[in-house]
């Protein structure tokens, strides 16, 4: 059994670690974003630019770690990992930052998958893409054929349609606290903000 975490609005309230960086330090990217879901930039402009405004802010690698070493997880993370490590193996699959997965990780995660950020002198400079962030299937995909693993034997737990790609190939498809829209493609919805949540569902099913 695999166990397919997405890890912003998962394991965290807010819906994306690199917007996280932008609302500390009062960053609009708006228009970036624009740029992205109209499809005149990809992936790795997006990431680039949304770095370069870090840089005009003087943000620098400590304070991106720390933003990550401080920001609460969502109630029930550390006791849902370890739970769910008992029945079977469990991966993130995130278009976020692999300095917060690595945090999470640290609980019992046994794949990890994120992006990243290249740093100059602790100056953040490029981001690496890991997880093309419309296709996070791609690297879902990739990992049941390395297990050799069926569809039956997948379960994937996220909230955003970037998720709905992987919810397809799932056995079971769980919706934690989903976008609109996002639920009519999950076999189970989860609306309270408590992985706890999880395990009880887990019992039953």
């Amino acid at each position: 059994m695999l166990i397919v975490f997405d890890m912003d609005g998962v394991f965290i309230e807010e819906k994306s670690s690199w917007k996280l960086i932008h609302k500390t330090y009062g960053i609009d990217n708006s228009d970036i974003v624009m740029e992205y879901k109209m499809g005149k930039i990809d992936d790795e402009e997006f990431l680039n630019k949304d770095i370069a405004r870090w840089r005009e802010k003087g943000v620098k690698k400590q304070d991106i770690e720390q933003i990550f070493k401080n920001v609460p997880l969502t109630k029930g993370t550390e006791e849902c990992i370890k739970f769910l490590k008992e029945e079977g193996q469990i991966a993130i699959i995130s278009g976020g930052i692999d300095i917060l997965a690595r945090r999470i990780a640290g609980f019992g995660i046994d794949y990890t998958f994120a992006n990243g950020i290249m740093f100059k002198k602790n100056v953040p400079w490029k981001g690496i893409i890991r997880v093309p962030i419309k296709e996070k299937e791609k690297i879902l995909k990739n990992l049941m054929k390395e297990l050799e693993l069926k569809k039956g034997e997948v379960v994937v737990i996220g909230d955003t349609k970037y998720d709905i790609g992987m919810f397809k190939m799932a056995g079971r498809s769980i919706a934690f606290n989903p976008s609109p829209g996002v639920e009519k493609y999950a076999d189970i919805v989860i609306k309270e903000r408590n992985l706890e949540e999880l395990i009880h569902i887990w019992k039953i099913y």
